[in-house]
């Protein structure tokens, strides 16, 4: 069944789908990893990274972002987790790794360890538990042809597609050395799940937390764009890709970036129709902190297109996601309950 990403349409695109038994999917929660954990507690460091103390508290230092201070709940163990879990209504957890891990900024041969070190590490969190775990994988992206020789490996493994960051030390997705990895995941039905880290202009924002609060939600419309006006999605155009945060601005700034795609030429070369359409081909999550703007995302790209995502278990997550959702009063209940769990099942397969 297609319709227009209409408001109009959205009550009677909601209803089309089945939701009623749909369980509770959060896309977005991360684990980190249990052989960092171990070398912590030996005094030594994992592939760079390493825990330090200060002002009396713990954070992870890596070689692209100081992280912290670590909290309890940033090592649960499984029924800890799960207990927590019950106690805001969530039934499953994809998880994956905290983007600083994402561990890009190592060689290739590290990066290509790390990555299967972790990715094994989400799978056997995720098998003490299947019906309540499944995970994404993390890509060795440094190298194009590791990353894609781990995506097959993750999803013939098990796993549901793979966590990307933002940006590839510092290339867009419009670069076309990139592509590989998406024709892979386009052959392979992966799910690609956007995370920022490092973001542009950090330089800038090193005050205020500014790095997260504005940054992070900079760099996924950067990724955005140069994924829309780079010409992935016309490449590509099975491809499922997701984005944390609610997109960042994407959705908002949309009319402006259809402006230059009408009055200039270099930013409409790429495309078959206006950026603000493609929008409408992309998933997200509901991390967008504020209910009129959940509600202005699911306007724009759509109720089918919109999924929960917490964050977890970051300060700058959503402590009951389910909860949050439900407290909306702009959106109907049909609606809450696919961007609570029936968009997640239906896309993720469980």
């Amino acid at each position: 069944m297609t319709l227009p990403h209409t408001r109009e349409n959205a009550q009677s695109m909601a209803e089309s789908f089945p939701h009623k038994a749909s369980p509770r999917i959060d896309i977005h929660c991360h684990v980190i990893p249990e052989e960092f954990w171990k070398a912590s507690d030996a005094g030594d460091s994992w592939f760079g990274a390493s825990l330090v103390s200060r002002n009396e508290s713990h954070y992870i230092d890596t070689d692209a972002r100081f992280a912290g201070p670590i909290e309890p709940n940033w090592r649960l163990s499984v029924d800890e987790r799960i207990a927590l879990m019950d106690s805001i209504g969530i039934d499953i957890q994809v998880v994956s790794t905290p983007p600083y891990f994402f561990n890009y900024h190592l060689n290739a041969k590290e990066g290509k360890e790390s990555a299967r070190t972790i990715n094994e590490g989400l799978l056997n969190l995720a098998s003490q538990k299947p019906d309540r775990f499944s995970a994404f994988a993390t890509l060795p992206f440094q190298d194009v042809n590791y990353a894609v020789q781990e995506l097959e490996w993750a999803m013939a493994s098990g796993m549901k597609g793979a966590e990307l960051c933002t940006h590839v030390n510092g290339i867009n997705y419009d670069d076309e050395s990139l592509w590989p990895v998406f024709e892979a995941a386009e052959a392979l039905g992966a799910f690609l799940f956007f995370h920022p880290h490092d973001p542009a202009g950090r330089d800038r924002m090193t005050s205020y937390y500014s790095a997260n609060t504005i940054g992070n939600p900079l760099e996924n419309t950067i990724a955005i764009s140069s994924i829309i006006s780079g010409g992935v999605l016309d490449k590509f155009p099975d491809i499922d890709l997701c984005f944390s945060h609610g997109g960042g601005y994407a959705s908002f700034g949309a009319p402006r970036i259809d402006r230059g795609y009408k009055v200039r030429e270099e930013a409409s070369l790429n495309l078959s129709r206006l950026p603000s359409d493609y929008l409408k081909s992309i998933y997200y999550d509901c991390l967008t902190h504020g209910h009129t703007e959940l509600s202005f995302l699911v306007n724009r790209v759509g109720i089918d297109r919109v999924m929960l995502g917490s964050d977890f278990p970051f300060d700058m997550g959503l402590d009951s996601p389910v909860d949050w959702v439900k407290s909306s009063e702009l959106i109907s209940e049909t609606e809450k309950d696919l961007i609570i769990g029936g968009n997640a099942q239906r896309v993720l397969d469980f």
